[in-house]
């Protein structure tokens, strides 16, 4: 028997939206975890500082009732079959997926051409929210912060700009997970008696 083609499709790549989501009564439990590149260079670290999602990510709780915990991280593609391990590890309602990417324009500049050597830095993440229950996934829009550095920039001042771009990055994703939950939420009509 084939698998079916969903299986291997990495979910934030596509960028699509389950549709028949059933509304979403809080409060709801939030795992969030993310997903490296294959492997984590010295310049990718800066988007993977566990301080940074900690500070950002984990303080997005939809109902302020059940505080967020963060997973381990993995890496490779966000399949639904990866997703469902995830949830079947975690005992969470809401596990909150995202991947944080780092492009140097020019691409070819070595880490010490990169102190003297003038250059555009693009950050960007983009996440899905994965409702357990429903087996469901929900794709955020994701967001990209630039910068551009003069050549002579020493390695503390690049360091802290380049966080800085990942804390705006993080923040912003964690708004639009917020914004998407809430669209999610039930709402108890009132008697109009």
């Amino acid at each position: 028997m084939a698998l079916p083609a969903w299986a291997d499709v990495d979910l934030i790549d596509e960028g699509k939206t389950d549709g028949a989501i059933k509304m979403l009564v809080f409060p709801k439990s939030l795992r969030v975890i993310e997903n490296r590149a294959a492997q984590v260079g010295k310049l990718e670290a800066t988007l993977s500082d566990p301080k940074l999602i900690r500070k950002t990510l984990l303080k997005i709780d939809p109902s302020r009732v059940v505080p967020a915990k963060a997973g381990e991280p993995f890496a490779g593609p966000v399949t639904r079959d990866r997703l469902r391990e995830l949830a079947k590890r975690y005992d969470e309602d809401v596990i909150f997926v995202f991947r944080g990417e780092l492009n140097i324009e020019p691409e070819s500049l070595t880490e010490k051409e990169l102190l003297s050597t003038e250059h555009v830095v693009y950050i960007r993440y983009r996440g899905l929210l994965y409702l357990a229950r429903q087996k469901r996934v929900l794709v955020l829009k994701g967001n990209e912060k630039m910068d551009q550095f003069a050549g002579s920039v020493s390695p503390e001042q690049r360091e802290e700009r380049w966080r800085n771009l990942s804390v705006d990055g993080l923040k912003t994703l964690a708004q639009e997970a917020r914004k998407l939950l809430h669209s999610h939420k039930f709402e108890k009509r009132q008697s109009a008696y």
